[in-house]
């Protein structure tokens, strides 16, 4: 299965797809600026015109979208997109990660997902191919009627989710199902350690999507991806949201252990569980300090990744660690009861802002 790195599929990019991201972007405007030319030509009618240019221009039209496959998936993944990660390094980490969507389990829970939506998946996806011979995907997937489609597919989505976790048997099939297509995909993946360290997608991981679909809603004013973020973009965002209560603190828990996951900095964990003392922060935060310090002389797990360093350059995030230090949340892991529901209240919040 050839993936594409954005919006729920997976290519061949950085480990954030930014650089991959900037040049398709770039690509595709160069492209549409070529098919408005089929609609204005200079010395011709456009009665005269569109005969001759109209069966060239759907043709560049399905050359632009040919390989934006699984349309319906990625319209679904949007709503995943500001917490989705791409980093192939943690693919390979034994133990879950509270709070993590990777790109690569979109792939295993959107065929297991939409096979249980009767016919809305075959809807949808007609209804996307029809608006799609008159426009390029991109902007066929932000127009009012397919945002109003995503909506419908979300809450479908934890409908389905919601039954599941009440019947162990049929949630059993439904994660066998989804893994089985995660591998699938896995295998045209360069994951370290191969396909053999992948950890099974398992109830914890039902959870953490069934949270992320419920909160979503609350990341559309947030305006950006939280693994794109450096240290200070990101904190400034959860100061912000936090300030003016303009998303739930729950949904911003799930953004920040998302920055948190990408940066992979302590530092950085300390100052958010000071913003964002809720059970998951705290999980993630703890988490990454167990797996980055250096234990018996070796290296540590996770290094952390490029951009802002927390370490010595940041007042704000230096005022925030010792405001953690102070109140009692060291950087040691917590004790294994608070661990054991990071996402507790998260799940069914059903009267959350913005969710469902």
């Amino acid at each position: 299965m050839d993936m594409d790195l954005k919006g729920g599929d997976l290519k061949n990019g950085d480990s954030n797809g930014r650089d991959l991201n900037a040049a398709l972007t770039s690509r595709c405007a160069a492209f549409r600026r070529f098919l408005s030319r089929f609609d204005h030509r200079p010395g011709a009618s456009r009665a005269a015109d569109r005969p001759a240019s109209l069966p060239v221009r759907a043709m560049l039209l399905g050359l632009l979208s040919s390989r934006r496959q699984a349309h319906t998936r990625r319209l679904w993944a949007r709503w995943l997109e500001p917490v989705m990660l791409r980093d192939p390094v943690l693919l390979s980490v034994a133990d879950p990660l509270p709070g993590c969507i990777r790109v690569l389990d979109t792939a295993g829970w959107w065929p297991a997902l939409s096979r249980r939506m009767d016919d809305l998946s075959a809807t949808v996806q007609n209804r996307l191919d029809n608006r799609l011979a008159e426009g390029a995907l991109d902007r066929v997937l932000a127009s009012p009627e397919m945002v109003d489609w995503a909506e419908v597919l979300r809450d479908r989505s934890l409908a389905v989710l919601d039954a599941l976790r009440t019947d162990p048997t049929a949630l059993a099939q439904f994660l066998e199902e989804a893994n089985s297509h995660r591998m699938r995909a896995a295998s045209t993946l360069a994951i370290p350690g191969g396909v053999a360290a992948l950890r099974p997608l398992d109830g914890t991981d039902v959870d953490t999507l069934t949270a992320a679909l419920r909160l979503s809603d609350g990341w559309r004013t947030l305006g950006g991806r939280a693994p794109d973020m450096e240290i200070d973009e990101l904190l400034a965002c959860v100061r912000g949201a936090l300030s003016n209560d303009s998303v739930p603190p729950e949904a911003m828990a799930l953004f920040a252990v998302a920055g948190l996951y990408t940066r992979r900095d302590p530092l950085l964990g300390a100052a958010l569980r000071a913003l964002l003392p809720l059970p998951l922060v705290d999980a993630a935060a703890a988490w990454l300090t167990a797996h980055s310090e250096e234990t018996d002389g070796g290296a540590s797990d996770l290094p952390v990744l490029g951009g802002s360093p927390a370490y010595g350059s940041d007042r704000g995030l230096r005022d925030l660690f010792e405001a953690a230090r102070r109140s009692g949340q060291s950087l040691s892991a917590p004790p294994a009861e608070r661990l054991a529901s990071p996402l507790a209240g998260m799940v069914d919040a059903s009267s959350t802002p913005g969710g469902r």
